[in-house]
């Protein structure tokens, strides 16, 4: 086995040349957000790898055929499965934590994959695993997942809505979330609910005013993650809207969206709204589960002459396989926190700008 090793070191450090290069153009010279930029710059690293594996390092070990179809499959599903998840997670924690930048962060995820890879490389990907078993390995219970949530989920999402809606009930008109966007992913059975607060301070405005402006034109202001918006229908205290919203992650996907808006007036300082999602469907046709259902709350309370926004986001989405849990924990929680930000900019902008724009409008 020792001979193998400075073969495997080699090959291990073209596919490094490669992955960082990629790596530095596509996030200094694309301006590719870390997160995609290091699972693809991985990616190629990968393909790379197996092929100088398969042709030099354990050229005794080659197969052909059916045989080399597993083999590529093993390789994908440990180590590169290992070396993405590895790479994507250390990247964030280098990054995130740490504040290093994705190369350097990238530099050390890399050092800390390779005994493990060699091993697994050594010992199954490159051995003599039958067929049977790499199949069984591919269409085990664990790799496998519905388009739809189960009952399960549904009844966990249900019953974390409702604990949610009576809290808010309940709260007064003094309650406050955090000054920064704060929120948690929380594990139920084949999904995640992710939990996001966050407020804002709207300046010169009543909430007699603010609620007139939410309910004409009715849409939300513009901002980055809504690309379509329009009224299906209105009532006096409810709206049903239809979005095209974009979601960017590891991949960017498009979702056509309904919600109904409900807006209820408490008292003289208070009101609150209730967006509830009643279509989500990918705009390519497929549901890829990484978002299920939306709600929305809503709170506006004076306080002198501004009003104070609060919102409470829910989603739900299908459940993150363990080996990719901690990098897409950190990922997952950052976009949400910068989602919620645009969200309550662009309506703190926008409601100022009216507001100003009204209080400047010459008299006829």
């Amino acid at each position: 086995m020792m001979h193998r090793v400075p073969r495997f070191l080699t090959v291990g450090a073209m596919g490094f040349v490669l992955q960082l290069g990629t790596l530095a153009l596509l996030t200094q010279a694309v301006g590719w957000p870390y997160e995609p930029a290091t699972a693809l710059a991985v990616a190629l690293a990968v393909l790379h790898n197996f092929w100088w594996h398969e042709r030099w390092t354990w050229r005794d070990r080659t197969v052909t055929g059916p045989g080399l179809a597993g083999r590529i499959a093993r390789y994908y599903v440990t180590t590169g499965a290992t070396s993405i998840a590895g790479n994507l997670a250390m990247t964030a924690i280098g990054v995130e934590l740490f504040g290093c930048s994705p190369i350097v962060a990238n530099v050390v995820a890399v050092a800390g994959s390779s005994l493990a890879n060699f091993i697994i490389s050594d010992r199954w990907v490159f051995g003599r695993l039958t067929a049977v078993a790499t199949v069984a390995l591919c269409l085990s219970p664990a790799q496998a997942s519905g388009a739809e949530p189960g009952p399960d989920t549904v009844a966990a999402w249900n019953a974390y809505v409702a604990a949610t809606e009576r809290r808010l009930e309940t709260a007064g008109e003094t309650d406050r979330p955090a000054l920064e966007p704060w929120g948690n992913d929380i594990g139920v059975p084949g999904g995640s609910i992710h939990d996001w607060r966050g407020s804002i301070l709207v300046r010169g405005i009543t909430i007699d005013d603010l609620l007139r402006s939410l309910m004409y034109p009715g849409t939300p202001p513009p901002q980055q993650d809504v690309l379509e918006a329009r009224v299906l229908g209105r009532s006096a205290d409810s709206l049903h809207v239809y979005l095209k919203l974009v979601r960017r992650t590891i991949m960017t996907v498009t979702y056509e969206t309904e919600h109904t808006m409900t807006f209820r007036r408490h008292s003289k300082a208070l009101a609150t709204s209730r967006s509830v999602a009643t279509r989500i469907t990918e705009l390519d046709g497929r549901d890829r589960g990484f978002l299920w259902r939306l709600n929305s709350y809503w709170r506006y309370v004076q306080v002198g002459d501004d009003v104070r926004v609060n919102l409470e986001s829910l989603s739900l989405s299908r459940e993150v396989p363990a080996i990719l849990r901690p990098a897409a924990g950190m990922m997952i929680s950052r976009i949400a926190r910068e989602s919620l930000t645009r969200t309550l900019d662009a309506l703190r902008r926008n409601l100022e700008w009216r507001e100003n724009s009204e209080t400047l409008k010459p008299e006829v």
